[in-house]
């Protein structure tokens, strides 16, 4: 047992920890890349990587376990950083974290959720778009942010929950009432006051790439509504957004029946990448192959009319 107060300075704080056992554990290995991530699913059916293993895969050079903080504690970052990544900073930093006691036993180590794999290549390349990394002595981030790229585009292929629970095995276990659990996290039992929830930039950016006059006007091109539906909507979970469309009750919007944490989160999060994606484009048609490239779209010969 190690000397309370004693703390290796590669170690994380530890003031308070969660100990989780894994029941399932694979190895990701894409053809044609270095990339080789162990992935686990946890007895509270939660998705995660070791945070050791993720900044080694990322490319991160030393510093163990706090490689990542680390990196992410950076003033140049912060800006991008999701809320989500700012709650896991401050846990993090503040000694509350959660570790895993891998499946076959032995030591236990500190966890990163899948999920945030994601935000952390959305932060990265947001940064690399506006042009933080363009500086001579910025060049270790480009790289980063590149890797970044290329590997949630690997697991955008087919999803990293799906993935993780293809490589473990967990897919023949998983509870029969998935589905409305997956329900009750996405959608609420009656819809919500409207809030706006698509930002004008979103607006903006189709109408530049389209080459259509942009007035602000809340009366858009029809089109707009087709786009909005294929790049964001349809982004979420299939069954999810069939339940909704079976509560519409009147003229309310598809995101008003969405739960704030789960649901509307997952939305934003489509809106900002979808969005930046635009924002790097010069030509609607550009826009749809680096959109293609990232989320494994298959081209819609209706929407190539648009």
């Amino acid at each position: 047992m190690e000397k309370e107060g004693i703390q290796k300075e590669n170690e994380v704080k530890e003031t308070e920890m969660q100990v989780i056992q894994a029941t399932h554990k694979g190895e990701w290995r894409p053809n044609g890349t270095e990339i080789n991530i162990e992935c686990y699913v946890l007895e509270n059916g939660e998705r995660v990587f070791s945070l050791r293993g993720t900044a080694r895969t990322i490319g991160l050079r030393g510093g163990g376990a706090l490689a990542l903080p680390r990196m992410l504690s950076a003033n140049y970052i912060q800006n991008y950083l999701s809320n989500d990544l700012k709650k896991w900073m401050q846990e993090t930093s503040t000694g509350k974290v959660q570790k895993v006691r891998p499946p076959e036993g032995g030591n236990s180590f500190h966890a990163f959720k899948a999920t945030l794999l994601v935000d952390l290549a959305n932060a990265f390349y947001q940064a690399k778009n506006d042009g933080i990394f363009d500086k001579p002595n910025m060049s270790y981030q480009k790289e980063l942010a590149d890797r970044l790229y290329n590997i949630t585009l690997a697991f955008s292929k087919v999803g990293i929950d799906a993935l993780i629970d293809e490589i473990t095995g967990y897919q023949n276990v998983r509870e029969k009432n998935a589905l409305q659990k997956l329900l009750n996290i996405y959608v609420e039992e009656l819809f919500q006051p409207w809030e706006r929830r698509f930002p004008e930039e979103f607006y903006k950016e189709i109408f530049r790439l389209k080459g259509w006059t942009y007035t602000g006007s809340s009366r858009r091109p029809h089109a707009v509504a087709k786009i909005t539906n294929e790049f964001i909507y349809s982004f979420l979970p299939d069954n999810v957004i069939k339940e909704v469309r079976k509560r519409r009750t009147g003229n309310e919007k598809l995101h008003q029946w969405l739960t704030s944490e789960v649901g509307l989160s997952h939305l934003e999060k489509q809106i900002t990448s979808t969005t930046t994606l635009m924002r790097a484009s010069d030509t609607w048609e550009e826009f749809e192959k680096l959109f293609n490239r990232s989320f494994n779209r298959k081209i819609s010969e209706q929407l190539s009319l648009f």
